[in-house]
């Protein structure tokens, strides 16, 4: 007897770019369908509709979710949209698939998991690279206990691709606009499946300098080639290089397992073949074998109907996501891209971000485990200003001149903020601070010769922590001024400003990575909160992370 299906209506963001394939692949499910499709792109948009045979079609993906008959949304739209539209679909209830990487910034990591985790509705990440023939096979040789236990690993993406930053230029901005490992969870995904219960809780990045130009002649953020290594909480090492710059053939799906049975390296190009060792096959060791022999006594499950999986995108990959999601939703497999799992996936990346930016120095990797639990709430330092402490001077660097938010400033701030990896703003987030904050308190430094907003700070009035407090929120410094001072500029203003409105305490919130807005904290006169038993040494390393960036 056939097994009786269920329909889940589907919306696809992202349909006539990336999401295309999913669009057209939900009907092989046997019960998504593709009831809605929305994208920018209003041409593309009509014709994956028609393909899809979807019967609604949105150009705003907020339309849809209102709109739209869906119980679930698959995405697939630029990087920096990916943690704001997951948030939103879960807050309504619907299941969520989303593409790589799931935020951009630690915040929004934040943000994503705990949503997440009020949700009733289900997260997964569609890391497809984890779905790929080779790696679903190599996973079930390590679930079998043929590699014994896995210690190392290596993963490559090599991707070249200047040119579509031209094309999609939000790519130019969270691709290569960002120093440090910023699309590593294509290396990182099927690996972490490869060292079972095992998460990175500490990385270092670095990088091999600049040697490309953009179009216009701009230098790209990202040095080219970036490598991030990882330590396991079980001992491991793993090694992530992510390269879209240098100039040479594409070698994206790149691998190396090591462990104490077993060895794996996979084809590192066109012609070359996966070669793996086993003791369980040849205990001396003194050769490899194709990866394929061991075909087809290990198949993995999901890839023996390969009638099912012919004309899907990555070969396959992108129907066995599908399939894996509805098992998922219906119960029926254990999720292993869930929130926490995507967020091993992409916080490693993001911390790299910081080590390289505070000198290649080690740096602990969040656990989002505790954001839920709650171990880690306060999750940020605080900082505060000192009782009685003289107002601290203001002076701004030649060529820079002290304002306050004006209207029609909204894009040049939300510019600011993003490009100082703050989170991913919209103008109407500007009108919700500023309805707690102090009049005349949303401080901003002009470029005199541009009139560009190039620093900002905000005095807000939040006695969520402290009684009658004012909280310093929401700092940011253009990179490309760097070293006049302006991020100690604008913050002085803001404490001035509490001062004049008598406020007695005055607070910040910060994290332990941003170790050069710590210093200008210091050097403003913010003095440590020790609030938490845990405070006294996390600021102990800190300020030994400061003397060693600063080589004292």
């Amino acid at each position: 007897m056939k097994e009786k299906t269920h329909s889940c209506h589907v919306g696809v963001v992202g349909a006539a770019s990336r999401g295309s394939s999913f669009a057209r692949a939900l009907a092989r499910t046997n019960f998504f369908k593709c009831q809605a499709v929305c994208d920018t792109d209003e041409q593309g948009l009509l014709k994956i509709q028609k393909t899809a045979g979807a019967p609604e079609a949105y150009a705003n993906y907020a339309d849809m979710l209102t709109r739209a008959d869906i119980q679930a949304v698959f995405i697939a739209a630029p990087m920096p949209l990916h943690a704001p539209m997951a948030i939103a679909a879960l807050e309504r209830g619907l299941h969520v698939l989303c593409e790589v990487t799931p935020a951009v910034t630690i915040e929004e990591c934040r943000q994503l998991t705990l949503e997440a985790s009020r949700s009733h509705a289900t997260y997964m990440l569609a890391e497809n690279y984890t779905f790929t023939h080779e790696n679903q096979l190599v996973k079930d040789l390590v679930e079998k206990g043929h590699f014994g236990e896995t210690y190392y690993a290596e993963g490559e993406y090599i991707h070249e691709l200047k040119a579509l930053n031209v094309a999609t230029p939000w790519r130019r901005r969270w691709q290569t606009g960002v120093n440090g490992i910023t699309y590593g969870t294509h290396s990182l995904g099927p690996i972490l499946q490869w060292f079972p219960k095992d998460r990175v809780v500490s990385v270092m990045g670095a990088g091999s300098g600049h040697h490309w130009r953009d179009p216009r002649g701009a230098q790209y953020e990202n040095e080219d080639s970036c490598v991030m290594l990882a330590k396991t909480a079980r001992g491991g090492l793993i090694k992530i290089r992510v390269d879209m710059l240098s100039d040479r053939p594409h070698a994206t799906n790149n691998y190396t397992l090591q462990g104490t049975d077993g060895a794996y390296e996979s084809a590192r190009a066109e012609g070359d073949a996966c070669r793996i060792w086993l003791r369980s096959r040849a205990p001396r060791f003194e050769r490899w074998e194709n990866l394929w022999a061991l075909e087809p006594r290990h198949t993995p499950e999901m890839w023996r109907d390969q009638a099912l999986l012919t004309g899907v995108g990555h070969g396959g990959g992108d129907l066995l996501e599908l399939l894996y999601w509805r098992d998922v939703i219906q119960g029926r497999r254990e999720n292993q891209l869930g929130i926490h799992q995507a967020m091993d996936c992409a916080l490693p990346g993001l911390i790299s971000q910081q080590s390289i930016q505070n000198g290649n120095i080690w740096m602990p990797v969040p656990d989002s485990r505790n954001w839920v639990d709650g171990n880690m709430e306060p999750a940020q330092l605080r900082m505060l200003w000192p009782q009685n402490r003289p107002a601290p001077a203001i002076t701004v660097a030649e060529g820079y001149q002290l304002d306050t938010f004006k209207d029609g400033d909204e894009d040049a701030l939300v510019s600011l903020i993003q490009k100082s990896g703050l989170g991913n703003w919209a103008k109407n987030r500007i009108a919700d601070m500023r309805r707690t904050l102090l009049p005349g308190g949303l401080f901003v430094i002009r470029h005199v010769g541009t009139g560009t907003i190039v620093a900002t700070a905000n005095a807000n009035n939040d006695p969520s922590i402290y009684s009658e407090a004012g909280e310093l929120g929401w700092v940011a410094a253009d990179s490309d001024h760097a070293g006049k001072g302006l991020g100690f500029s604008v913050c002085a203003a803001v404490v001035n400003r509490f001062l004049v409105a008598g406020y007695k305490t005055i607070y910040l919130k910060t994290d332990d990575y941003r170790l050069p807005a710590i210093k200008v904290y210091l050097n403003l006169g913010f003095t440590p909160d020790l609030f938490r038993e845990d405070m006294p040494p996390r600021w102990e390393k800190v300020l030994q992370n400061l003397k060693n960036r600063s080589g004292a």
